[in-house]
C-alpha cells in the first residue's frame, strides 16, 4: 500500500462543521494522461516563468527598497506584493504534492526579502506600495485610497501564503511574517474603539480564516513563533470584515456595488460588482460558515452561488461579462466577447469548492469541473508561459494570450488553483468516500478507524471509462459515491464485473457495500457529443448552439475551417470571411464524428461536422484554442431550434434534443 507520510503540519485546513472531509494535496498522487503533463509543465514552466518576470518588474526588489527604509521606489501595480504571495501559495502546494528542491529554496530567498522587510518597519506592517509611495497614508490615510493601494487585500494573500507553505514545508519563516501582520490587523480594525477598515478586495476574509483553523490545530505554534497566536482573534476579524459590508461609518464606500460594499453581506442577495473580488468574498463568506456553523451565512452563500450559476455563468465557467469594471452584468446578460476573467473564474471554483464542503451536493462539484476543463485551463499556454486575462468565446483574430501584462494577476490564480486538483478529486465523511473527479490517481485517507486506498485508471475526458479500485485496509462496510456529472445523460456501473444497485443522492451513485480488498468498480459515462441551448432569457444566443463533448466545450478555429478551399491554403491570421464566419448555420439534426489525434497538442478529441451547407467544419476542445496559431474562434453557431421556456429550473443552459 502506498502512503505518502503526512505530517501533522500537512493536514489540510479542515473547518469544524464540513459536511464533507477533504484531503491534502500530498495524499493523492496523480498518474493522469491529461492532468500530469499538465501540472508538471505547471511547476517546470510556469512557476519559475511567473517568479522570473515578476523579478525582472521589480516586484521582489520593493521588498529591498522598503527593508533599506529609505530611498528607493516602488515598482508595478499597489497589489503587486499580493500577487507574489499568491504565487508563493501556488507554488507551496506544488511543493506538498511533488517536491521540487530548486524552487523549495527559490522561495526561501524570496521569504527572506519579505521578512527583512517587515523587520525594517517594525510593527508587523507590510505593504511596499504604501511604504515607498504613499508613506503617510498606510489603510487610507490622510488621502488615501483603500481600492487603489491594498493594504488589506496584500495582507490577506501574505496570511494565506504564509498557511499554505507551512502547511507544505514545515517552514515557519512566511507563518511568522503573516502572522505578526494578522496581529496587527486584529489589534487595529474591530468594532469600536478600533477602526472600521474592511477589505477594498476581498481574499483576506478566508486567509484569516485558514489562520484560525491553523491556531486551532496547532496551538503549541505560538512557542515556536514566539508570538501570540490566538485563534479567537482571527475568527473575530474574519467575522467583523464580513459583517461591516455596507457599514461606512467612519470610512468611505468602496464604491458600493464595485466592492460588494453597498450593503451588509448578509442582505446581498444578486452577485454584482467586481467579479474577482466578489467570488472571493463568498468563497469566505462560505468559509466563515465552515468554522462557526451559523446557518445564516450557508444560506446567502447558497442564494448569492445560486444567482452566478443560473443567471449569470458563461458556458465556459466564465464571470464577470462587462469590461466596464471587470463585474457582472445583469440577469441573463451574456454576451459572446464578455470579459471573463481568468481570476473570477478561478474565485468562483473556489466558492463552488467551499459549498461542496458545506453541502456534499454534486452541482458544486459539476460548477468546479467545468470551469477547470475549460476557462482556467484556457487561462494559460500549454507550454506554460503564455496567458489570457479575458475569456471571450468569440474572437476576430486579434484576442491572443500575452507573454507578460501590466497587471499580472492571472497566472498567479492559475498557480493557485491548478494544484489544488488533488485534493478535489476525493472526498470523504464518516459514511464513505466520495469520488468527485475522474482523473487516474490514488488517493489514502480513514473512514472510521479503518484506512482506505481509492485507485483510479481512466482516459477521460476523452474516454468515458473509469476504473476505480477499493482497497481497505480490512474488510469493512461503508459507502462509495460516483458523481454523475450533470452534462452525462447515460451511465452504467458494475462492481466486480457485475451489475451493481445503487441509490442516487445529491448527484451522487452511492455504492453502499462491505468492501474487501480486491473489488473493482467500473464507472462508464457516455461521451456523446452535444449540442446545447441557453436559456430562452440570454437573447444575445436565441437561435444559436454550442458543441460539448462530457466536461469539453468546443470551439471552430479560422486555422481549421478557413485556411483551405479545396486545395487552395488561405491566409488565416486574421477574419478572412467575417459574414460566412458569423453566419455559419448547422443543419437541424448535424452529425458528428470524432477523433482522437494524438499529435493534436499533446492528444485531443476533435469534433467533425459540417455545415447547413454541407461545408466541413472541424471543432477543437475550447481551452486549445490559440495554440497552435492567431486566428478566429467561435463558440456559439446558428442552429434553428425551438426557444421553450419549459423545464429551465436551475438551468442556464441544457442539451438541445436531437431525433
Amino acid at each position: 500500500m502506498f502512503s505518502h507520510t503526512t505530517r501533522a503540519h500537512m493536514r489540510p485546513t479542515t473547518y469544524k462543521h464540513q459536511a464533507v472531509l477533504n484531503l491534502p494535496v500530498a495524499s493523492v498522487r496523480i498518474d493522469d494522461a491529461f492532468w500530469a503533463p499538465k501540472l508538471e509543465v505547471l511547476q517546470r514552466v510556469t512557476a519559475h516563468d511567473v517568479l522570473n518576470k515578476f523579478e525582472h518588474d521589480g516586484a521582489l526588489r520593493n521588498f529591498d527598497f522598503a527593508a533599506e527604509g529609505s530611498g528607493g521606489y516602488h515598482s508595478g501595480e499597489p497589489w503587486f506584493d499580493g500577487l507574489v504571495y499568491e504565487t508563493i501559495r501556488g507554488i507551496s502546494d506544488l511543493l506538498a504534492a511533488r517536491g521540487d528542491e530548486a524552487l523549495d529554496l527559490r522561495l526561501d530567498g524570496i521569504i527572506a526579502k519579505i521578512a527583512r522587510a517587515q523587520d525594517a518597519v517594525g510593527d508587523g506592517y507590510l505593504n511596499t506600495y504604501t511604504l515607498l509611495d504613499r508613506p503617510d497614508q498606510r489603510w487610507a490615510d490622510n488621502g488615501g485610497n483603500l481600492r487603489w493601494q491594498h493594504d488589506v487585500y496584500n495582507a490577506g494573500c501574505l496570511i494565506e501564503a504564509g498557511v499554505h507553505h507551512y502547511r507544505a514545508t514545515g517552514k515557519t519563516s512566511l507563518l511568522a511574517v503573516a502572522v505578526k501582520f494578522a496581529n496587527h490587523m486584529s489589534g487595529l480594525m474591530g468594532p469600536p474603539p478600533k477602526r472600521n477598515i474592511v477589505p477594498a478586495h476581498s481574499l483576506p476574509e478566508e486567509a484569516v480564516l485558514k489562520l484560525h483553523q491553523l491556531a486551532l490545530d496547532e496551538p503549541g505554534l505560538a512557542a515556536k513563533l514566539k508570538l501570540p497566536f490566538e485563534a479567537a482573534d482571527y475568527l473575530a476579524l474574519a467575522s467583523f470584515w464580513i459583517h461591516n459590508r455596507g457599514n461606512h461609518e467612519g470610512r468611505v464606500s468602496h464604491d458600493g456595488e464595485y466592492a460588494q460594499d453597498h450593503k451588509p453581506v448578509l442582505e446581498q442577495d444578486e452577485a454584482v460588482g467586481h467579479a474577482v473580488r466578489a467570488t472571493l468574498l463568498y468563497a469566505g463568506l462560505t468559509a466563515l460558515y465552515l468554522s462557526t456553523g451559523e446557518a445564516a451565512y450557508l444560506g446567502t452563500a447558497k442564494t448569492l452561488w445560486d444567482d452566478i450559476a443560473y443567471r449569470k455563468s458563461h458556458i465556459t465557467g466564465g464571470v464577470g461579462a462587462i469590461h466596464h469594471d471587470e463585474k457582472f452584468g445583469g440577469a441573463y446578460e451574456l454576451p459572446d466577447n464578455g470579459y471573463l476573467e481568468t481570476c473570477a473564474a478561478a474565485g468562483m471554483g473556489f466558492f463552488s469548492w467551499n459549498l461542496f464542503l458545506a453541502t456534499g451536493e454534486s452541482r458544486y462539484i459539476d460548477k468546479l469541473e467545468t470551469i477547470l476543463y475549460n476557462i482556467v485551463l484556457a487561462g494559460r499556454s500549454l507550454d506554460g508561459h503564455k496567458y489570457f486575462y479575458e475569456n471571450p468565446l468569440v474572437s476576430d483574430g486579434g484576442h491572443n494570450r500575452w507573454e507578460w501584462h501590466p497587471c499580472p494577476c492571472c497566472p498567479p490564480m492559475i498557480l493557485k488553483l491548478l494544484p489544488e486538483i488533488a485534493s478535489y478529486i476525493y472526498a470523504y465523511d464518516g459514511k464513505g468516500a466520495y469520488v468527485n473527479l475522474f482523473v487516474a490517481s490514488e488517493g489514502e485517507f480513514a473512514i472510521g478507524d479503518v484506512p482506505v486506498r481509492l485507485k483510479q485508471q481512466t482516459g477521460y475526458p476523452w474516454t468515458g471509462s473509469v476504473g476505480i479500485a477499493v482497497m481497505p485496509e480490512r474488510e469493512a462496510r461503508f459507502a462509495v459515491r460516483i458523481r454523475i456529472p450533470e452534462w452525462c445523460g447515460r451511465y452504467a456501473l458494475t462492481v466486480n464485473g457485475q451489475a451493481a444497485a445503487h441509490e442516487l443522492a445529491n448527484g451522487y451513485a452511492v455504492l453502499d457495500r462491505t468492501w474487501g480488498a480486491d473489488d473493482v468498480v467500473r464507472f462508464d459515462l457516455e461521451l456523446s457529443v452535444d449540442l446545447i441551448e441557453a436559456h430562452p432569457k440570454v437573447t444575445t444566443h436565441a437561435n444559436r448552439a454550442a458543441i460539448r463533448r462530457g466536461p469539453m466545450l468546443y470551439c471552430l478555429e479560422s486555422t481549421d475551417n478557413e485556411r483551405y478551399q479545396g486545395e487552395t491554403v488561405r491566409y488565416a491570421r486574421e477574419a478572412l470571411d467575417k459574414d460566412t464566419r458569423l453566419n455559419r448555420w448547422l443543419p437541424d439534426v448535424p452529425v458528428f464524428e470524432t477523433e482522437h489525434d494524438p499529435a493534436f497538442l499533446g492528444g485531443a478529441v476533435l469534433v467533425r461536422t459540417a455545415d447547413e451547407n454541407g461545408r466541413p467544419l472541424t471543432a477543437i476542445p475550447y481551452p486549445y484554442w490559440n495554440n497552435r496559431s492567431r486566428g478566429t474562434m467561435d463558440v456559439w453557431l446558428g442552429h434553428g431550434h425551438p426557444a421553450d421556456e419549459a423545464g429551465w429550473e436551475n438551468k442556464l443552459y441544457r442539451k438541445i434534443a436531437r431525433d
